[in-house]
């Protein structure tokens, strides 16, 4: 050969998943010498034959089949002098015209390390055959040397001993084999420019490729074209009625099939199996052609050369495979409204089943957002990927509507006051809608909290096993942070009071010398402590207090009944000791602390033993379940509420969000 074949195999780009390249090169070959003799391809057939290993397992029974290399016939017009010359030639330019690239045979050497041809021709009337072995040792050694015969023309091209890195790309089943030749040459074998075709392999029956094609592989849609950068594409779509298929895009260049990948990575709506109309499964198979992929795919034929996403300026005359793969979808889809009508309905049910459960996401339930939800949502999705999924459509949408907010607000100067609130309109109805699932969410967050607390709560009555006030602690307000540390949905101390979430500065379980402004007071560490600079809570108007105001929560353990003392006599001495010290406000300006407004929360259960420390002290609360009582210097109180009076107030504060959403307990 006029090259060094060595050197050209060893610079061949074959991955394992390419194993089936050189079966592929050997069938279009034959079809191409079948194709010359310009009769038509009825007549003619190419046999294929599939040759398995003849290992131990094989021999002791395993009907598991290895290949080791095959044999195809054709009765084509043979290795002719022209057709030799050619073959000779390392970079040949004779098929440039069919998509030839002149390397294909190349990939034989590539996977195999033996590789036979016999082939008989024609030569000035006369017939004649020619042997010889194609290798990297030996070349084409032999292949002038032929003798006259009188067979008929055809070829038959055998090959043997696969690279052991490629047996892992071959599949075991023939059936497989076959529908992956279909795959690769469905062009054409849906124009019906390909002679009829057989494989045959051992202990299994012969395979009609035609037929396979007829009973497996209809025809969708018609042909669509679409443009990407000035560049012409055609898309075709075929059922696949073989269950064990995926949906698969085909890049096809010169009739042949390049690349393949997932189409659900590009449709992600598409179930596993579409149904027809008689309730038969079938998946999609995605054929895009055109000049473009005709250019640019690469000497092998394994990939086509697109625009770098990294290097977006590199060549301006590529195309990006986003930019392609936006196209295909915009085109495909619309075409695939008829097959997706009942998966989109399914999938619209099991999305408002499962926002009865997560309102936050019923905004998205909204009709203008149908187009977006089944695009993006994959049917038949379980409850946590389906949470997650719709959590990025939500994001998405929330973007959106910001994004567009910022834009109707900068019109405001531009349009005409009409023009503004028209669109303002549009989009402040978008906000509302995710507004409010934002707002059920937190409602539905509260349920959950509350149901937790009683949960807990209940557990003394059923095994008299007392869960520790840490516990409760944890699900109100997390232990060892401050609130600068967490997120506001994370805390929930609203079970408390409502005002407790607008404070300035929270710690849980800090020591009070480490709380910015208290370094001179003790390092005691209050279950909850709250800082209100400026923002007082109480009876008296902010104007009243303008130094802020201290709140300190305990929390007791439930059921406990063995107090031998005020347990508010704690939450007095951090009182004291802030008062006592010299405390600075946020900025570092000390506050006069006779200006502090100060508030104790003791949570506790309202045991006889703890009724006995407070009695004749604490004033009863209105419904008789806490106490209270202000303290001597007027300038706060403490207030003991009993667990069941916190989760009773706190349902009843919450009970109109609860009823609206659906979410009350009676």
């Amino acid at each position: 050969m006029l090259a060094n074949i060595k050197g050209l195999v060893d610079r061949l780009e074959l991955s394992q998943a390419k194993a089936m390249m050189p079966l592929f090169e050997a069938i279009s070959n034959a079809i191409d010498a079948i194709e010359e003799h310009q009769n038509g391809f009825s007549n003619h057939l190419v046999r294929i034959r599939l040759v398995a290993t003849q290992d131990l397992a094989h021999q002791g029974g395993d009907d598991v089949l290895v290949f080791d290399g095959f044999d195809i016939t054709d009765d084509g017009v043979g290795f002719d002098d022209a057709n030799l010359a050619s073959f000779q030639e390392a970079h040949t330019l004779s098929k440039v015209k069919v998509g030839g690239k002149g390397v294909g045979r190349f990939t034989f050497l590539k996977v195999f390390s033996s590789v036979q041809i016999r082939s008989v021709f024609q030569r000035l009337g006369k017939t004649f055959l020619r042997e010889f072995e194609f290798s990297i040792a030996n070349e084409l050694k032999g292949a002038d040397d032929v003798k006259s015969v009188t067979e008929s023309l055809g070829t038959t091209l055998s090959m043997r001993s696969m690279a052991s890195k490629y047996k892992g790309g071959w599949p075991h089943d023939p059936a497989i084999i076959a529908e992956r030749i279909l795959a690769h040459f469905l062009i054409r074998f849906a124009a019906r420019s390909c002679p009829p075709m057989v494989l045959e392999s051992p202990m299994h029956a012969s395979i009609d490729l035609h037929a396979l094609f007829q009973s497996t592989v209809l025809s969708h849609i018609e042909e669509r074209f679409f443009d990407v950068l000035g560049h012409t594409f055609a898309l075709q779509a075929y059922r696949h009625r073989d269950g064990r298929s995926r949906h698969d895009l085909y890049l096809c260049a010169n009739g042949r099939e390049v690349t393949i990948n997932k189409l659900r990575d590009l449709l992600p709506e598409l179930p596993e199996r579409l149904l027809d109309g008689d309730q038969e499964p079938y998946t999609l198979i995605i054929l895009v052609t055109g000049e473009y992929l005709d250019d640019h795919a690469n000497q092998e034929r394994t990939r086509i050369f697109f625009q770098s996403d990294d290097e977006p300026d590199l060549d301006e005359t590529l195309v990006s495979r986003q930019e392609l793969n936006r196209g295909i979808v915009e085109t495909l889809r619309p075409l695939l409204s008829d097959d997706l009508k009942s998966t989109n309905e399914d999938k619209r049910l099991q999305i408002e089943k499962f926002v009865e459960q997560a309102p936050e996401y019923r905004a998205l339930t909204h009709p203008r957002y149908k187009e977006l939800i089944e695009q993006r949502i994959q049917p038949g999705l379980p409850t946590e990927k389906l949470d997650e999924a719709l959590l990025h459509v939500k994001r998405d949408v929330e973007d959106s509507v910001r994004k567009e907010v910022r834009h109707v607000a900068a019109l405001f100067e531009t349009e005409t006051f009409e023009q503004y609130q028209e669109r303002f309109q549009v989009v402040a109805e978008q906000a509302n809608e995710l507004g409010k699932a934002q707002l059920a969410a937190y409602v539905a967050h509260r349920r959950t909290i509350l149901d937790l607390v009683s949960q807990s709560l209940k557990k003394v009555r059923i095994d008299n096993k007392y869960p520790f006030e840490k516990i409760l602690h944890k699900m109100i307000f997390p232990m060892g942070v401050t609130s600068k540390d967490i997120f506001f949905e994370q805390q929930n101390l609203w079970v408390i009071d409502e005002r407790l979430c607008y404070h300035t500065l929270l710690t849980s379980d800090k020591k009070l010398n480490g709380v910015p402004g208290l370094k001179r007071t003790s390092g005691k560490e209050p279950d909850i402590f709250a800082f209100f600079y400026d923002t007082p809570i109480g009876v008296a108007e902010s104007d009243n207090l303008p130094s802020g105001g201290i709140i300190i929560i305990e929390f007791k353990r439930p059921g406990r009944d063995d107090y031998d003392k005020d347990p508010a006599d704690q939450i007095i001495q951090r009182f004291r000791e802030i008062s006592n010290g010299n405390v600075d406000d946020i900025d570092g300006r000390q506050i006069n602390p006779t200006n502090l407004r100060f508030t104790g929360y003791l949570i506790a259960d309202l045991k006889p033993s703890l009724h006995k420390q407070v009695y004749g002290r604490y004033h009863k609360t209105a419904d008789s379940e806490g106490y209270f009582f202000n303290l001597a210097a007027g300038n706060g109180c403490i207030e003991i509420i009993s667990y069941d009076k916190l989760v009773k107030d706190a349902e009843r504060r919450n009970r109109i969000l609860f009823d609206k959403l659906g979410l009350h307990k009676y």
